[in-house]
C-alpha cells in the first residue's frame, strides 16, 4: 500500500471508528473464515460492524476514538466489533458466540467512549438485560399505577352487583 493511500486508509477508518461509541476488541487466532463470517453475519443483524484490524493503522486511526483508550491491546491477529447505540446487545452476541466458539478470546471493551472493560467487563455487561428489555420493564412499571387504580375503581361496583345477585337469588330466583 502506498503512503497516500494508507494516510486515505487511516482518515477513513477515523471517520468510521468516531461513529461507534461502543466496541469490543477481540482476537480470532484459530476461527475459520465460515466462522468469522458467521460472527460478523450475527453482529450486523444485532445492528453492529464486525471488522477484522490492520494494527499499526487502526492504532492511528484510534486517535480522537473511543478505540484510543485500547489501542495498546492491538496486537496479534484482533478485530474489533462496533454498535452505534446498543453495547449490552454487542457483548451478548460476541459472549455468545465466544462461549460456542473458544477461540474467540475477548480483549477488551469501551462503552460510551469512555468506560474501559477488560474481559470479565465484557462478560458482565453481557448478562445485563438489553435496552428493549428496559424499555419493557419501564412500560410495565408505569402501567402497573394505572392498573391498580382502575382495578380499584371497579372494586366497588363489582361488589354492589354481587350483593344485588346474592339478594336476588336469596329472595327466590330470577325476576328479570
Amino acid at each position: 500500500m502506498l503512503r497516500a493511500e494508507k494516510v486515505k486508509h487511516v482518515e477513513a477508518l477515523n471517520e468510521s471508528f468516531s461513529q461507534t461509541p461502543h466496541v469490543i476488541l477481540a482476537s480470532f487466532t484459530k476461527l475459520t473464515v465460515n466462522e468469522v463470517n458467521e460472527l460478523r453475519r450475527k453482529v450486523r443483524e444485532a445492528g453492529g460492524t464486525y471488522q477484522v484490524l490492520q494494527n499499526r493503522l487502526s492504532k492511528r486511526a484510534a486517535q480522537g476514538t473511543a478505540l484510543e483508550h485500547i489501542a495498546d491491546k492491538f496486537s496479534g491477529p484482533c478485530a474489533v466489533a462496533r454498535h452505534p447505540e446498543d453495547p449490552v446487545g454487542l457483548a451478548k452476541v460476541v459472549s455468545q458466540f465466544a462461549k460456542d466458539h473458544p477461540s474467540l478470546e475477548l480483549v477488551a471493551g469501551v462503552v460510551d467512549s469512555k468506560e474501559v472493560l477488560d474481559q470479565e467487563g465484557v462478560k458482565t455487561l453481557a448478562t445485563m438485560p438489553g435496552l428493549p428489555e428496559l424499555r419493557a420493564k419501564l412500560v410495565g412499571l408505569l402501567n402497573t399505577p394505572a392498573t391498580t387504580l382502575v382495578r380499584l375503581l371497579n372494586t366497588p361496583g363489582g361488589q354492589i352487583a354481587r350483593a344485588i345477585d346474592a339478594n336476588r337469588e336469596k329472595q327466590g330466583g330470577a325476576a328479570e
